[in-house]
Formats: structure tokens, C-alpha cells, sequence
């Protein structure tokens, strides 16, 4: 999925990205310490998704920062689209191959309800 980050975007959400950790490390502090980067990037980018005020304020400090607006919106419309796979559990093979996506996991399988 990293092809998929626009440019910069972590180090332009450095400062919500280190926030986010501290609060998600305060919470629960066992659940969350064998947590790196990527997994706490990737927690803060589901969170996200759940609250469209705060998706609209991310968007405006990356758009700010210096990204493109459309690069945003598809990076999000493919991390929404990666959620809804996950929950539904319907993953094309050559996204179980490249995302190496576990068999419990897989529902189903299609070619043409795809991220990659």
C-alpha cells in the first residue's frame, strides 16, 4: 500500500501522527506497545475514516502541506476500499498474493472488486 501514501504525507501529519500514538499508548499501553510506525500510520489512517470532521481537517493540513488534493482523495478512497475488503473479506488473488492477505481472512475472492 505504500505506492498508494502520497508523497510526504507522513512527515506532514508527523505532529497529529505523534499525538495520535501518545493517546492510543495512554489508552491501552499493553495492547499498543509492540505497535510500529506503519501499524500506528495505519491505525490513525482507520480512525480517520470513521469521523469525516477530522478526515476534513487531515485533508486540509495535507492540501496545505503541500499535496495534491486528488492524490488525497484517492489515497482515501483506496483506504476506505481497503477497510470495506477487510471487513467483507472479499480479496482478488492477486491482492492475497502481493498483500499476503492470511486464507482465514478470504470470504471470497473476485477480479474485478480490486485496490491494487
Amino acid at each position: 500500500m505504500d505506492d498508494l501514501i502520497p508523497n510526504d504525507m507522513r512527515k506532514i501529519l508527523k505532529c497529529d501522527l505523534k499525538k495520535f500514538k501518545s493517546y492510543m499508548l495512554d489508552e491501552d499501553y499493553e495492547q499498543f506497545k509492540q505497535y510500529d510506525e506503519e501499524a500506528f500510520f495505519s491505525l490513525y489512517i482507520v480512525s480517520i475514516l470513521d469521523n469525516p470532521k477530522v478526515l476534513k481537517k487531515v485533508k486540509k493540513i495535507c492540501v496545505n502541506g503541500g499535496i495534491d488534493p486528488k492524490n488525497f482523495n484517492i489515497f482515501i478512497y483506496n483506504s476506505m476500499k481497503y477497510c470495506d475488503k477487510l471487513n467483507r473479506g472479499i480479496w482478488s488473488w492477486y491482492e492475497i498474493d502481493k498483500l499476503n492477505i492470511p486464507f482465514e481472512d478470504i470470504k471470497a475472492t473476485t477480479l474485478t472488486y480490486t485496490i491494487l
